[in-house]
């Protein structure tokens, strides 16, 4: 864990541009290649460009922090602010990028890496997020009950689009594993279990990771308080 804000600010300073562009990408700004699509109201049913405008705008919400306390003369420490949200998201936005490269892209294709758009929201902007909670944000302080909130946004994304469904007539269903005419509802209710239980196991990986320090070069499982880990320390 790196605890200096100047170099924290730096970083979240270049995660938030990049975001930001993510973000414009899935409008459809300054992007006309393969698979653009013309401005609509479409963009707001694909999850990725969901979980890349909560990246942005948490990604702001933390660097507006960071420089708020660099300013004040603060030289370290880690993220203060949002960090249950922080956490969700992180895994919210990790599960875009190993579904989009395990199931929906072709990483193996040199169009995969041609293609601006596909790098912004689902690898250059997830990456620089996911790494910013590794690198930055302090460990064993998260609640062992953060990894189940972190399915709360998924399953609200899931009515929102069954709603859309519902309620729109030939509306075309953003991945094939959310299709309820080419599934039915069973059959998308399996692939939303095996979903949802992905985000909990690595929401409980990541959770274990910040419950795990190198301390004097040894791996340590912080399983107390703060306080009473420090206490101990010094007997």
């Amino acid at each position: 864990m790196n605890d200096n804000l100047l170099t924290q600010t730096i970083y979240r300073v270049v995660l938030c541009c990049v975001s930001a562009l993510a973000v414009l990408l899935t409008f459809g700004v300054f992007y006309a290649g393969k698979g653009a699509y013309e401005m609509g109201w479409e963009f707001l049913k694909y999850y990725t460009n969901i979980s890349n405008y909560f990246v942005f705008v948490v990604s702001v919400i933390v660097l507006a922090d960071t420089v708020k306390r660099v300013r004040a003369g603060e030289t370290r420490g880690h993220n203060r602010v949002i960090r249950t949200l922080k956490f969700m998201t992180t895994v919210m936005i990790l599960v875009t990028f190993l579904v989009y490269l395990i199931l929906l892209g072709d990483p193996f294709s040199a169009a995969f890496w041609r293609d601006l758009g596909n790098l912004s929201y689902h690898v250059f902007a997830p990456v620089l997020f996911i790494l910013d909670f590794f690198l930055f944000d302090e460990h064993g302080t998260l609640s062992v009950f953060a990894p189940l909130y972190s399915v709360i946004i998924p399953l609200v994304y899931v009515g929102y689009i069954f709603l859309l469904g519902a309620c729109i007539p030939g509306f075309t269903y953003p991945y094939f594993f959310l299709d309820v005419n080419a599934l039915g509802y069973g059959g998308v209710l399996v692939w939303v279990v095996i979903l949802l239980a992905v985000f909990v196991a690595l929401g409980y990986l990541m959770w274990l990771y910040t419950r795990i320090v190198r301390t004097d070069g040894r791996w340590k499982l912080v399983l107390r308080g703060k306080k009473e880990q420090t206490s101990q320390e010094k007997q």
